[in-house]
């Protein structure tokens, strides 16, 4: 007869693939004829951010979009620093073995070098080398043996088991839209040159169903001023902001990770009642994206077996995801940065550009060592009348060696990164101080496999061979042995052994220790 089995669900987003890759988006840039022509380029860079990923049999197409800023000298005395901004669309496919349609997706881009070449005073070529990441995932619902029913006087040994569960995730878009006022003491606006976005403060906590994250929009402004002189001014905004995520079963228990990535932006120059270009309207997306997990206590059946009859038990492995490991640490970078020897004396910083790339992450018995650098553009106002913008490049490299107890090499490891809070100073007309704290998060896990009875039927008991059994026998306890093992290879029951031989069910048996065992009936 057929047993039948009693189980208990467990989510669990199964990993189906995940790759790592680069691309080239490449684009050419025409001035537009309202500004000058290009003398020099004082500095490209920009950022690049998905727009969509959707899965297909074995593969992974990736939607995103790039975009250039650039900052130039003009060949017009009148105005001599202009700016340019460009986006560029790409589409990218990503092999993905075993990916199926309507499967959940998460890719992420990030640029790791640009370049540019100046074609003629009108036109500029530039290219963007462009990091890629994919993991495709699958929700499943697998059901864990905990019981039997359908049988009398079947035994059943049970163990505790602690999973991972996963309990959902969750990608949305936040828009922040806010109009901002011009500091006192500063022009007008007569042309908007750039604005930079960083996020600062970023937290979340789970609760009730929901995360909610609170974070800091801080945007920086390079204009050039509506006055008589046509100054260039820097200004700097900070925008609070909340978000409410809604992903069912999670509270404060919960483990989250989450990214915050912005996306499109525009800003544009508004009148104030005074009619002056005294305010900034600025509207900026933000990709959000959240998942969670729990660790769930489960009792399982490891085994199963009748005094009466045979049962028959096939089993599978379940492969899960185990967290051993969450670390947050802070590491503070801080560093001199001469500007070139070419350049202009500086009079004034507007901003220092920072933006961290990850070198290496490993993990040792105990410990991870985190390598990284920190790309700094150090944008300033010259005291030369002819170059009045300038803007200096370094790469300062960081480590940082994390204990991490339970960490081994064979582990997965997941390290983020941010720039959480930065500043800079003046230190001569040719030097600045930048100091930057950088928040580093890591998780290690690793994959457990647990043995998960997923059949199980009850055949008739081999009468020839319990026949032939002797009403005693005295036994002799072999290394590994316990009262399950030999009550089940004797077709009785861990309490009939016990009775018998006036044991404790704690209590250890020790090797060569003598036990009776009465055939039952």
């Amino acid at each position: 007869m057929s047993l039948e089995l009693v189980g208990e669900p467990v989510r669990i987003n199964r990993t189906i693939g995940e790759d790592s890759t680069q691309t080239i988006v490449e684009n050419d840039i025409i001035v537009p004829d309202t500004k000058p022509d290009i003398a020099s380029i004082l500095l490209l860079d920009g950022d690049a951010w998905v727009s969509g990923a959707e899965t297909a049999a074995d593969r992974v197409i990736v939607n995103g979009s790039v975009r250039y800023k650039i900052l130039y000298v003009s060949d017009d005395p009148e105005q001599p620093v202009k700016s340019i901004t460009s986006t560029s669309a790409f589409q990218y496919v990503m092999e993905m073995p075993g990916t199926r349609q309507d499967m959940q997706c998460r890719a992420k881009c990030d640029i790791e070098h640009m370049e540019y070449e100046i074609l003629n005073s009108r036109k500029v070529n530039v290219k963007a080398v462009v990091s890629l990441t994919g993991k495709v995932t699958e929700e499943v619902e697998q059901y864990i043996t905990k019981d039997f029913t359908g049988s009398e006087g079947i035994q059943i040994l049970r163990n505790a088991a602690t999973v991972n569960t996963f309990l959902g995730q969750c990608q949305m878009d936040c828009r922040i839209s806010d109009t901002l006022d011009i500091p006192v003491g500063k022009p007008a606006i007569y042309e908007i040159l750039r604005n930079d976005i960083k996020i600062t403060g970023r937290e979340y906590r789970a609760s009730d169903d929901k995360i909610v994250v609170r974070g800091d929009l801080n945007i920086s402004t390079l204009y050039i001023g509506d006055n008589e002189n046509r100054s260039i001014q820097f200004m700097e905004h900070e925008i609070p902001f909340t978000q409410m995520i809604d992903i069912p079963g999670i509270d404060e228990t919960c483990s989250s990770s989450l990214d915050i990535t912005p996306g499109e932006a525009f800003f544009e120059a508004e009148e104030d009642a005074d009619g002056e270009l005294r305010r900034l309207h600025c509207d900026v997306v933000l990709d959000i994206y959240a998942q969670c997990s729990g660790r769930k206590e489960i009792e399982l059946v490891e085994d199963a077996y009748s005094p009466y009859s045979r049962v028959d038990i096939e089993k599978e492995d379940l492969v899960l995801d185990e967290l051993v490991s969450e670390n947050e640490s802070q590491l503070t970078v801080r560093e001199n940065i001469e500007i070139d020897e070419d350049a202009p004396d500086i009079f004034e910083l507007f901003n220092v550009l920072g933006k961290l790339t990850l070198s290496s992450a490993e993990i040792t018995d105990d410990r991870i060592v985190v390598e990284g650098v920190a790309v700094c553009n150090v944008l300033y106002l010259a005291s030369s009348e002819g170059q009045p913008v300038y803007c200096t490049y370094r790469e300062i490299p960081f480590r940082q060696s994390i204990e991490v107890k339970g960490a081994r090499a064979d582990m997965g490891l997941e390290v983020e990164m941010e720039i959480e809070h930065y500043s800079y100073s003046i230190v001569t007309a040719r030097e600045v101080e930048v100091r930057l704290v950088i928040g580093l998060k890591t998780r290690v896990g690793r994959q457990i496999s647990v043995p998960v009875i997923v059949k199980a039927s009850e055949q008739p008991p081999d009468e020839k061979r319990t026949a032939a059994r002797p009403s005693i026998t005295l036994y002799f306890t072999q290394p590994g042995d316990t009262l399950w093992k030999i009550a089940k290879r004797y077709y009785t029951t861990v309490d009939e052994i016990i009775k018998s031989n006036d044991l404790y069910e704690k209590d250890q048996i020790e090797p060569g220790s003598q036990i009776i065992i009465t055939r039952k009936l």
